[in-house]
């Protein structure tokens, strides 16, 4: 593709050969070293405002795993066995929801954010009550959703919430914070290679109580809470020295790569009014993708458009599509009601080209395709549409390359 959807641009190992020899010369490369240690405090300082704790881990899935058995060994042994969760999300969560012998229980989103519904989660938690063993909203494609509502849930409720914020590292919340900042149960990171926050791969887990990372810390060490004795249930979820070394690196030049990324998809909004986009509530949003919606009356030409798109050399996707109940593995092993607006969501989302080293002029050729492709179902379906076509001129002209 000329311009593909994801261009990977983690740190350059080669560029930091002298890094790379101080871990050989230490002989420490995994077992919390000091470079995976020392990110977790500087990642705290940096966007937590210094509150609260983090753990690296070797992925985000490993993370998700733990952070719900810590959850649900948080309370005293009982029959619950849902997670509650929306489906318009990446399997991780379900997934992990499974290793745990838990359900995953879907809940409908809602139209402007495509995170759960606050309503549809209010009922879920009505009607399933005592059978719900753990709360995991997704904050979809980096969205700051409010998690003070997942506060006022855990209490509530008695319910714990661990919170699957894949693509969020980087949102900034209302409080000048990284999003996350404070709250009391488990935040899930992804520091993998095709997030704005990329590494190779890697994970993250923030809370605002100390004490639950220590206690994800024993876990993620084979439960040795001890020296070499398992005191709780636990696995292998450490993050390498040589990971750690590439998100240290990150964090340095991050700060220019948000800006960079936020400035591309402020673009694509304005070149592209007749789709749709997430609802803009926080300070800044991280973005792996940029991630739009068709209007209605093209959700069933959308693999048309994107054939087009392809043809001139424009790659695209659908995250998430199929959602995750309609996956073979979980229509077997989930439970949900009706899901009408994730099922319509997840019928017209069309996920457009985003990286770091990406240009405004590449933008604009994106979204003429889009609007050529749009033009093209109009002209051949029938449909009614005006969908403009841009050039850099007219962008600048503007004010707003």
């Amino acid at each position: 593709m000329k311009i593909p959807l994801a261009k990977p641009n983690p740190a350059r190992l080669s560029e930091s050969i002298s890094r790379l020899r101080e871990i050989e010369d230490r002989a420490i490369f995994s077992n919390f070293g000091p470079l995976s240690v020392g990110f977790e405090k500087n990642i705290v300082n940096q966007m937590f405002g210094g509150h609260g704790a983090c753990l690296t881990v070797c992925n985000a899935t490993v993370a998700l795993v733990l952070a719900i058995r810590e959850a649900i060994d948080s309370r005293p042994p009982s029959r619950r066995r849902y997670a509650l969760m929306p489906s318009f999300t990446f399997a991780a969560a379900a997934q992990a929801a499974r290793w745990n012998r838990l359900t995953p229980l879907f809940c409908d989103i809602d139209r402007s954010t495509f995170c759960a519904c606050e309503v549809e989660e209010q009922r879920m938690l009505e009607r399933y009550g005592d059978e719900i063993a753990v709360v995991v909203p997704y904050a979809a494609f980096g969205y700051d959703i409010d998690l003070s509502r997942y506060e006022r849930i855990q209490q509530q409720y008695d319910i714990p919430v661990v919170v699957d914020a894949a693509a969020s590292l980087g949102t900034i919340s209302s409080n000048r914070l990284g999003f996350g900042a404070g709250f009391s149960g488990a935040v899930v990171y992804s520091m993998h290679v095709t997030k704005s926050f990329a590494t190779s791969e890697g994970g993250l887990v923030y809370s605002g109580n100390p004490q639950k990372i220590d206690t994800l810390r024993c876990m993620s060490n084979f439960g040795f809470g001890e020296p070499r004795s398992a005191t709780r249930m636990g696995l292998n979820g450490k993050m390498s020295e040589v990971a750690a070394l590439l998100a240290d690196l990150r964090l340095e030049s991050f700060e220019a790569v948000m800006q960079r990324r936020t400035k591309l998809v402020a673009l694509y909004r304005r070149l592209l009014p007749n789709l749709s986009w997430q609802h803009q509530r926080s300070t800044r949003q991280a973005h792996q993708f940029a991630s739009s919606l068709l209007p209605v009356e093209f959700a069933q030409h959308r693999e048309a458009i994107r054939s087009e798109m392809s043809r001139r050399g424009i790659a695209s996707g659908t995250y998430f599509s199929p959602h995750v109940a309609q996956q073979e593995y979980f229509r077997a092993n989930s439970t949900c009601g009706p899901l009408p607006v994730t099922d319509d969501v997840a019928s017209r989302i069309l996920s457009l080209p985003l990286f770091d080293t990406m240009t405004e002029d590449e933008v604009v050729e994106v979204a003429d395709a889009v609007n050529v492709a749009l033009r093209i179902v109009v002209g051949s379906r029938g449909l009614v549409g005006n969908f403009a076509s841009f050039d850099l001129r007219e962008v600048e002209s503007a004010g707003v390359a």
